[in-house]
Parts: C-alpha cells; structure tokens; sequence
C-alpha cells in the first residue's frame, strides 16, 4: 500500500529489481520479499516504468562518475544503496546517505540482516530537507544529489528546499544534481498503474499539480531561487537493460504512443548564480 511519501522507497524496487544496472536491487527486493509476478513481467507499461526508473537513477551516475568533490550529499536516497555501492569505489570520498529517520533505521537493520559492511567513508544520517542545516559540511566542495523528492512538496517548500541546497553550496562550494524536473502528465500514459495505487496516492498528494508545465517553467523557477544550468542529462539508451525487454512487449501502437507521449522528466546538473 501507498500511504506515505516514505512508503514510495519500498514500491519503486519492484522496478529496480528488474534491472542489472542498478546495485544491489535484487538483494533489496528479496530483503522485502518483492517479486513481480509473472503476468506483469508480460505488461508493457510495467517495462515502461521499469526503464523510467532505470534512467533515472542512471543519470544521476552519470554526473557520480564524472564527480570530482571530495564529498557527496545524497537526500532523501530511500533504500537505494548507491551510496554503499559509491563509497567502496571511491575510499578517499565521503558519501552521506540521508532520510528520515525510519528510512535510515530500517536501511541500517537491512544492511546487517544481509551482513554488508559498511566503509568508513559511508555514513547513514537522518536529514529533513525543509530544515537543511549550511553547516552539516563543514568547509568541503560538495555534490548534492537526489531523485523522487521535490514532486512531494508544493512550489512554497520547493522554494525553501531549494533555498536549504543554495546555502549549503554558497558556504561549501560545488552543485547540485536533481532528476526531479517532471512536466505535468498522467501516471497511467507512462507506465504500470493497472490498480492505479500510484494514480491516488499521487492525487492524494496533488503531486500532479508540484510537477512543471514546462522545461522552461521549470528553468525559470530554479533560476528565481539562485540556480543556473551547467549541464544536462542525455539518456545513454545503450546502457539500460530493461529496453530490450520493452522493446520484446510492445506492439508498434504503443511505442508510437510511447514516441509521442514525449520527455516528462530530465535531470539537471545546477551551480549557485
């Protein structure tokens, strides 16, 4: 059930489960006992969303790759271990994976119930987003990053999120990654809503109505609150694994629906103006 933001951690592994890109999905998904059946494995909007999610967590490992900052802020990172994944790669970078509390707590009893150490460069910190402390950082250039959290908060918070991540990066230096530039549209034209649990819990939160009406919108607004473009996220396509699966259930209808449905979600790599 969708009840909580929190609880959207849990449902996107069903997606992130079906990858190979993604790491550890599959020893998450089995720490929760997901497993999507068989017939929805048959779906093409189910391997929509799958290669939604894929890409998007790609793209913020794009700009991880290329990251020169000796520190990484990771917010609101759910139950991804990306961080895990990032700090074992990278043993002389800090990697700072937050949450609320119940998400950074059940994330630590996950880790030891399937005995994963965890390096010293890793650390699982609770942090609320609307109450962003500047000096959580002290005096090192940063990357910022997140995926699946502004949509959650009306354009007042947004603005206060985005005010939070502006001081941190005007004391410490660095930008700021986000795969949240979403343009309004309906849940059930990109992907796998069938008992449309997505559909009202995003309702229920007027998600819908946090999205963009446009690119340009969307620019306009970071802009107001001190944020430039420094780069854009282009889909490497070749890289996702779930295409060939979506490719193998569609019909030719639906990835011309797919076509011309168009881009509802890029992610923009942002430095303090």
């Amino acid at each position: 059930m969708l009840n909580k933001v929190t609880d959207t951690a849990r449902e996107l592994i069903t997606f992130k489960a079906e990858t190979t890109t993604i790491p550890y999905a599959n020893e998450i998904a089995k720490y929760f006992s997901i497993d999507s059946p068989q017939e929805l494995k048959l779906d093409f909007g189910f391997w929509a969303s799958v290669l939604h999610f894929e890409m998007r967590y790609l793209s913020l490992d794009f700009f991880l790759e290329k990251n020169v900052s000796p520190v990484v802020l990771e917010l609101s990172a759910g139950y991804s271990l990306r961080g895990l994944d990032y700090a074992n790669k990278n043993p002389e970078k800090s990697y700072f994976d937050t949450d609320l509390m119940p998400v950074v707590n059940a994330k630590i009893e996950m880790l030891k119930y399937l005995d994963i150490a965890i390096p010293s460069n890793l650390k699982f910190q609770e942090l609320d987003v609307l109450k962003l402390d500047k000096n959580l950082i002290r005096d090192q250039e940063l990357l910022i990053i997140n995926e699946g959290l502004l949509m959650y908060f009306n354009r007042e918070k947004q603005s206060q999120i985005l005010k939070n991540i502006h001081s941190v990066l005007q004391k410490n230096g660095g930008t700021w990654v986000t795969a949240d530039i979403y343009l309004k549209h309906e849940t059930s034209a990109v992907g796998s809503d069938k008992d449309k649990k997505w559909g009202r819990f995003f309702k229920s939160n007027n998600v819908s109505g946090n999205y963009f009406d446009s690119f340009e919108e969307a620019e306009q607004f970071f802009y107001d609150n001190g944020f430039i473009i420094a780069s854009k996220y282009e889909p490497e396509f070749e890289k996702f694994s779930s295409l060939p699966n979506l490719l193998q259930k569609a019909s030719a209808q639906q990835l011309e629906d797919l076509k011309n449905k168009g881009n509802v979600q890029q992610t923009w790599q942002f430095a303090i103006r």
